[in-house]
């Protein structure tokens, strides 16, 4: 018995030292790996090879997955052709150096950076730099995000608020209808590097319609599109490949939006054509055999009314619907008024008169409305 205790007492004796050297490097392991010093390195002065774009298999570009969720439509500027939203986004990529031991990190299986920690570890890594295209400043980023599985999977989430510009067309205007757009691409690398890939299937929309707007559905398109600021050369598109791999990836969420023009009607076009009924009114209950004063208080309302309404709007290089009502109203008034000053010459004339004014009555007042209806059918 005692043989066997000896000797279970030398082989303990004897592997003592390889126990301890197992031990020292395992503690050590996360020392020597040098990718560690991605997550745990000083963020100002981060490696180069945690920052330089990550290789892939057979150079096959990096996908990253990308989706937004609309949260708050905060302002839409007609005058400036803006507007300010506030938005969610999230985006997913591979990096094999991110590969970690959660035994190295305390069994962690996934890294969590937030605030100013998550500022710090954008510095230590690689990441697409997305960049919104169409926004007239920098983004203010709320709050962000990131998360780093053991599989080097990064998890990057953001809220943020924007001013983007965006075309506004507003020739069917009070019936116009929009479409605003975010644009994303990543900023220094094309689409041989690295490619934008949807998410999800459906992107979201919890905003709440401003005042005076319908919003439709929110929908996402990829693409691609050449950038100048990689222009290098001294002639113009040298720089461009025929193929496209030196186009940046682009995805664009569009949102569709619809003036609700009840109310503009109602305050502001009905009242034109009001002015224009009593001067329609007044040629009717004008009477035949003397002269009558022409109603130029109401040309002052219809001049006043109408450049208020158009105040909202931007200069255009173009006629809207709304000019084109408004000028058949002035044309509408000035037929009037020539009228008038005709009849006013023809006062000796008695049954000439009489015609001017049936004129008016039945030919030209009914002609103005229907045209306008005409027109209104043709431009929507």
């Amino acid at each position: 018995m005692k043989k066997y205790f000896y000797l279970i007492l030398f082989f303990l004796i004897a592997l003592y030292p390889n126990l301890l050297l197992a031990v020292d490097a395992s503690l050590s392991k996360k020392a020597e790996n040098p990718f560690y010093e991605c997550f745990t390195g000083d963020a100002s002065e981060p490696k180069k090879y945690c920052t330089k774009l990550p290789e892939t298999k057979n150079k096959q570009p990096i996908k990253v997955q990308i989706s937004l969720h609309l949260l708050d439509i905060l302002e839409i500027n007609q005058i400036e052709g803006t507007w300010d939203v506030r938005s969610f986004m999230y985006a997913q990529w591979k990096d094999p150096r991110l590969k970690f031991n959660p035994k190295d990190f305390d069994g962690i299986r996934k890294l969590n950076y937030k605030g100013d920690l998550a500022d710090d570890q954008m510095k230590r890594m690689w990441h697409p730099n997305l960049t919104i295209t169409n926004q007239m400043s920098r983004r203010e980023i709320e709050n962000r995000e990131i998360s780093i599985s053991k599989f080097g999977i990064v998890y990057y989430k953001e809220v943020f608020t924007a001013k983007m510009r965006t075309r506004l067309n507003f020739q069917k205007f009070p019936f116009d209808e929009h479409i605003l757009t975010i644009e994303i691409e990543p900023f220094s690398e094309t689409q041989k590097f690295v490619r934008l890939v949807p998410a999800v299937r459906k992107n979201g929309n919890s905003s709440v319609s401003p005042d005076i707007w319908t919003v439709d559905k929110f929908k996402v398109e990829f693409s691609d599109r050449p950038g100048a600021r990689n222009q290098l050369s001294a002639e113009t598109g040298l720089w461009l490949a025929p193929d496209g791999s030196k186009n940046f990836s682009l995805m664009t969420f569009s949102l569709g939006i619809k003036r609700n023009y009840f109310n503009f009607l109602t305050t502001k076009l009905l009242v034109l054509y009001f002015f224009a009924f009593i001067l329609w009114i007044n040629a009717g209950f004008a009477s035949e055999e003397g002269s009558h004063r022409w109603p130029w208080e109401l040309f002052l309302g219809i001049i006043f009314f109408s450049l208020e309404a158009q105040s909202t709007l931007p200069a255009l290089p173009y006629v809207t619907l709304y000019n084109v009502l408004v000028n058949f109203i002035y044309a509408y008034a000035l037929t009037d008024f020539v009228l008038w000053i005709i009849g006013e010459r023809l006062s000796e004339k008695h049954k000439s008169k009489i015609v001017l004014q049936r004129l008016k009555i039945w030919f030209i007042g009914p002609f103005f409305p229907l045209i306008s209806l005409f027109t209104v059918y043709w431009y929507i």
